[in-house]
This record gives structure tokens, sequence and C-alpha cells, in this order.
């Protein structure tokens, strides 16, 4: 079983989480798509925090020792995935950024040219 106090503590952690991710999407900080994530975490917390015997559960169901050996390797998946989520955006900008940056070297290559046609026709 785990202790009464550190169950109120996780889930007033989870609901901080959770009031955070609502007011950095509000401020504009954080993309709609992005809080999904933290919005789902927030809510798998809470729910694990009050509901002791589901992770009880999990745990026996994993094959694991301990619930806290449970919890840290879910977070740790849960932050490779964001990681790799992250990796995926990053990459992504930097296509984006490389074919915005070509087409801006056209666009100025292409200006120079009438400016060199227009001084053409003015001489």
């Amino acid at each position: 079983m785990i202790p009464l106090r550190a169950q109120v503590v996780a889930i007033l952690l989870a609901v901080l989480l959770l009031l955070l991710t609502l007011d950095l999407v509000r401020r504009k900080k954080l993309k709609e798509e992005y809080s999904v994530f933290w919005i789902l975490l927030s809510a798998l917390l809470v729910i694990f925090a009050s509901w002791s015997d589901l992770l009880i559960g999990v745990t026996r169901l994993v094959g694991a020792y301990s619930a806290n050996s449970i919890v840290f390797f879910f977070g740790f998946v849960f932050l490779v995935l964001v990681l790799l989520h992250i990796s995926v955006v990053l990459s992504g900008s930097a296509e984006a950024s490389k074919d915005m940056a070509q087409k801006i070297a056209l666009l100025d290559a292409e200006i120079e040219e009438l400016k060199r046609n227009r001084s053409d026709l003015t001489s």
C-alpha cells in the first residue's frame, strides 16, 4: 500500500502539471498539439496516484518488484517518446528552413537579374 501522504503529494503534483500545461497553452507558450502529451500524462498520474491498487496491479503484471520502479520506467519511456517527437519536429523545421533559404536565394538572384535588365534598358 502506498502511504496517504505520498498519494496526496503525487496527486497535487499531477494537478499542478495539468494546470501548468493549460496555462502555457493559454499564454501561447505551448501549442495545443504538444499539450496533448502533457495532459494525458497528468491524467495518468492522477489516476495512478489516486488508485494505488491499479499501480500495484500494473507492477505485478509487468513482473517488477516495486511500484517505484514501474513509475520510473514509464517516466523514462515517456521522456524517450517526447525526445523522439521533438527530434521529428526539429528535423521537419530544419528541412523547412533549408527550403526557405533556397527559395530566398533564388528570389534574390531573380531580383538582381531584373535590376540588371532594367539598368540595361535605361542606358
